[in-house]
């Protein structure tokens, strides 16, 4: 997790291989006497011969994405990681902005005096398109490097999990989960080395904590009486902090 000067945590926020083998029998004639004959020649077309020479043996296709050792993420770094997504469905709306400043102040102590410049060079990334089908790729490319370029620093990092809870609140936060985000948060996740089991358990719970805000909105405009919507407003309340609990030891681990 983000860690200040002090030493305290930050930040709130989880085949196959085909193979076959042939085996060759062999056939052995003994003792059998057979008369000579010579056989015509026969010219075999230059098509045919290449239907039995030996093809390349079928692999598994690599995945491209190389995952970085990384063990922590400086916390300017992630932070532009943070801005790129909130970019990739192609407009940044207030709500974003709002949970952008807020991750950036927790976990950068000097968030204000870096926020422009941090703005500023993910802005520079982004100039870089140079047709609109070049948009998503641009912005992989500025998070692959902000995350080879991260250089943890003893003061303040974020730890890859973490990282990705944070961005999945940010995808969330405008009660729109672009498919464009969602693609550009696989490769993070993958670029990260995270298990895809943990980044959906954590992809599931948002959307659940998400529910449970929406049940909660809808309670507090009913016309029950007032002890009936304290009590259900407790059970979502206990709801979340086990839910939110769940995250914490995720990312813990």
């Amino acid at each position: 997790m983000a860690k200040n000067e002090n030493g305290k945590e930050k930040g709130g926020g989880i085949l196959n291989t085909l193979h076959g083998a042939m085996d060759s029998v062999k056939a052995t004639v003994q003792n059998v006497k057979l008369p000579e004959i010579k056989a015509p020649e026969i010219k075999v077309p230059d098509q045919v011969k290449d239907l039995f020479k030996k093809k390349p043996r079928m692999t598994e296709p690599e995945d491209p994405v190389k995952p970085l050792e990384l063990k922590a993420v400086s916390t300017q770094n992630a932070i532009k990681v943070i801005y790129y997504l909130m970019a990739a469905d192609g407009e940044i709306f207030h709500s974003e902005e709002e949970k952008f400043d807020a991750i950036g102040e927790e976990l950068d102590p000097g968030f204000s005096e870096h926020r422009e410049q941090i703005i500023q060079d993910c802005r520079a990334q982004m100039e870089k398109i140079i047709d609109p089908e070049d948009y998503y790729d641009v912005l992989q490319d500025g998070v692959e490097q902000a995350l080879s370029s991260s250089v943890q620093t003893e003061d303040t990092f974020i730890t890859p999990k973490l990282l990705v809870w944070d961005l999945l609140t940010v995808a969330y936060s405008d009660e729109h989960y672009d498919d464009t985000e969602r693609r550009l948060l696989k490769y993070i996740t993958r670029k990260l080395g995270i298990d895809k089991a943990v980044f959906l358990e954590m992809e599931n719970s948002i959307l659940t904590l998400m529910d449970l805000e929406k049940e909660l909105a809808w309670i507090k405009t009913t016309d029950r009486p007032y002890m009936t919507i304290e009590t259900m407003v407790n059970e979502i309340a206990d709801r979340k902090n086990v839910i939110f609990e769940s995250v914490k030891d995720l990312i813990a681990l």
